[in-house]
């Protein structure tokens, strides 16, 4: 074949190929294609950040999806309900301190509105860029945002709630050592609640003993010992589902709030 016949089948090639390329952008597959891609989570932290927004503390990162939030409010009004028989309970016990205690408990509950919350887990832009199979469609987000690193641990403790003072070091024995005795005495586990929502439990007394370290913005429950509440179940349901809501509360209270349709709030308060 000549040098003439060559190119003529170059030709021949590219026109073929141009003719194939058209048909497939004019087809519902290209059309498919060619639409932007569904912004993702990870999608609205890089606007955040090319926003010039502040220096974000991921470890204090979240996000609420939208098959989480339309059940806290039913899932804190149970629990505060469940509350209140335990507590009549402790009294008639004779366990006035374990009855105050409870009554901290529900009283929390009813005084913390339900959203805005997230839901456990990591959501933060690092986890994000190396998980991509888990990056969330920003359309089903409900908020995301970030928190200050708060200078506290929050205990839920047999005689309330308080929060303690975070120091470099400080830990869970430490941490309880520094209540009174009557707001531990008797419980043998609890419940950690790390800035990201994950739980995990920790024994705590003498015999099944865990070292366990605390950052701040952690929170704690200590589970309601034998003897408490077991009539009806009420000290299981407690036991499993406060620290499961306790895991969607926000990691801290100077928080950046960030919606689906772009609203912020600066310096939410829980």
């Amino acid at each position: 074949m000549g040098v003439d016949g060559g190119n003529n089948m170059v030709v021949r090639s590219r026109r073929v190929k141009a003719l194939l390329v058209g048909v497939w952008l004019l087809s519902p597959l290209s059309a498919v294609a060619q639409q932007v891609a569904e912004p993702r989570l990870s999608d609205a932290w890089l606007a955040t950040l090319q926003q010039g927004a502040a220096r974000i503390a991921w470890s204090h990162a979240f996000a609420l999806r939208e098959t989480n939030a339309d059940a806290l409010e039913g899932e804190r009004r149970r629990l505060a309900a469940e509350l209140a028989p335990l507590t009549l309970g402790a009294l008639a016990e004779g366990h006035p301190a374990l009855a105050q205690g409870l009554m901290a408990w529900r009283e929390t509950l009813e005084g913390q509105a339900a959203l805005p919350a997230r839901t456990p887990g990591r959501h933060d832009l690092p986890w994000l860029g190396a998980h991509q199979r888990h990056d969330p469609a920003l359309a089903d987000v409900r908020l995301w945002g970030h928190c200050a690193v708060p200078s506290w641990v929050e205990v839920w403790h047999l005689g309330g709630v308080s929060r303690l003072t975070w120091r470099p070091g400080l830990n869970l024995t430490a941490a309880l050592r520094g209540l009174p005795e009557n707001t531990t005495r008797g419980a043998q586990r609890a419940v950690l609640i790390t800035p990201a929502g994950e739980r995990h439990r920790r024994g705590i007394a003498a015999w099944n003993h865990q070292a366990t370290p605390l950052v701040p913005g952690s929170r704690v429950m200590l589970e309601l010992p034998p003897g408490v509440g077991d009539a009806g179940g009420i000290r299981r349901l407690i036991n499993e589902r406060l620290p499961a809501y306790l895991a969607t509360r926000l990691p801290g209270e100077e928080c950046e709030i960030q919606g689906v349709k772009g609203s912020r709030d600066q310096g939410v308060n829980e």
